[in-house]
């Protein structure tokens, strides 16, 4: 099969917009939580007092005008879309593509932003998001309902809702006419989406795929479906050192936002045109736990086998990995389960590679995440320099399932706490373990022609 690399990389997040901030941020452990406050998303009477949690790592003050030409007319669009288009500008930007503005907009070819010297037929989106923009559909259903009808609904609102409408609106803006796709499997869909993007590219399909993340999760209805079911850690009065993956303090994760943008190339389509390549995209394996809606598998069966799926496919022996990007929740069950995993397959050599968890920088962004945080491996590959786990105090090395009491879940491995390492890493494995059971490892491999 044709071969994969990574020669754009687009991150919107609240630690960094754009490669270099964003990987500066991350490399320094610079991570980014507040309290939260809905006014400064035009939502009113908000009663936080109904709330266990109230931590978010949004990104704040973002004008898509900044980044994206015409990005006045994407205000009208979710968070979640306005994150998705303002990186695929950037990824796009970033992996040598010129990207015009058509001269004016015709009912034949109503796109603004062409994109030059490849083929547009060639050139698809597959993207990433977990729920439907609740930050357009909840408020204006609440709207639907004290008005008693549709009359006063805004005609806008179904297309705006929709799960697909950020791939679509950044396929219009860039006429990117090849496969267009969003997949939603909870906190692994950017891991599945980056998955099926190489696999359309190994299979001669196209010959660039735009792929990862994107999610807009700074929204009253979100934030409390997550704390009604205890998901999420309430350090309220320190913000900052509330998402600690791995740690003994743990209680739970912190809700971030973004999208993380990956443009991904055949790598004879990115070598003719004399692209700089990050990383190769090596391999990538899915499961699914079939256990529970919201608990991992507690024997992490299908999440050991997703990660021997992707190191067959990159024809890579446990023994050469050099670096695991954790899910690293910071959830009472997710950490152990996570470390067990590790040690299950690799064994003592588990004790040997470093590892460390990106949420501890921005929080948990769902359908984003694997996304965001394929950008800090690719970059980990790219520049030998892991980025630590921060706020890890105490590693819960003591830690004991109560139901299955007679397996190792100590969080006793190497999770480089709180300082960046600089360290060669030729190979790479980002994991995602998500809702319902939804496994994602992808293999990123430094490039060697």
């Amino acid at each position: 099969m044709k071969r994969v690399v990574v020669t754009g990389l687009g991150p919107v997040s609240s630690i960094g917009i754009g490669k270099e901030t964003f990987w500066e941020n991350a490399r320094q452990g610079r991570g980014y939580f507040r309290n939260v406050d809905f006014d400064d998303v035009d939502f009113d009477d908000v009663d936080m007092e109904q709330y266990r949690s109230r931590i978010v790592s949004p990104i704040d003050s973002f004008d898509p005008e900044e980044y994206v030409s015409r990005g006045r007319k994407l205000k009208r669009c979710s968070r979640a879309t306005q994150y998705m288009v303002t990186g695929t500008f950037l990824a796009l930007q970033d992996a040598g593509l010129s990207i015009k503005e058509a001269p004016e907009k015709s009912k034949i070819d109503p796109w603004p932003y062409p994109v030059e010297g490849v083929d547009p037929m060639r050139c698809g989106i597959i993207i990433g998001q977990s729920v439907s923009n609740p930050d357009i559909m909840v408020t204006r259903h609440a709207g639907f309902i004290r008005n008693r009808g549709p009359m006063r609904l805004n005609p806008s609102t179904l297309p705006q809702s929709n799960i697909n409408v950020g791939a679509t609106t950044a396929a219009e803006w860039f006429c990117l006419r090849g496969i267009n796709l969003t997949i939603a499997t909870a906190c692994s869909s950017a891991s599945h989406a980056i998955g099926m993007a190489a696999m359309n590219i190994q299979n001669g399909l196209e010959d660039i795929v735009v792929t990862g993340g994107a999610e807009g999760t700074y929204e009253p209805y979100l934030l409390g479906g997550f704390d009604i079911i205890r998901a999420l850690s309430t350090r309220n009065d320190d913000p900052m050192t509330a998402s600690r993956p791995f740690d003994r303090g743990r209680d739970g994760f912190v809700l971030g936002e973004g999208a993380g943008i990956l443009v991904l190339e055949e790598l004879n389509h990115a070598l003719k045109r004399g692209a700089r390549i990050y990383a190769e995209l090596a391999g990538y394996g899915y499961t699914t736990d079939a256990y529970n809606i919201v608990a991992p598998d507690p024997l992490g069966r299908s999440s050991i086998e997703a990660v021997r799926r992707a190191l067959s496919m990159a024809k890579t022996s446990p023994e050469e990995v050099e670096y695991i990007n954790a899910h690293g929740t910071s959830t009472v069950l997710n950490d152990p389960n996570e470390s067990y995993i590790i040690k299950q397959f690799f064994g003592d050599y588990a004790y040997k590679i470093p590892i460390s968890s990106s949420k501890s920088l921005f929080g948990h962004s769902l359908g984003a995440a694997a996304g965001i945080e394929s950008l800090i491996t690719v970059l980990t590959v790219m520049h030998d320099t892991i980025t630590p786990t921060i706020n890890l105090d105490d590693p819960d090395v003591d830690y004991r399932d109560p139901n299955f009491p007679d397996l190792d879940k100590r969080c006793d491995l190497d999770y480089v706490p709180k300082k960046m390492r600089e360290q060669q890493v030729n190979i790479a494995l980002n994991e995602s373990f998500g809702f319902g059971g939804q496994n994602g490892v992808l293999v990123f491999r430094k490039f060697d022609q």
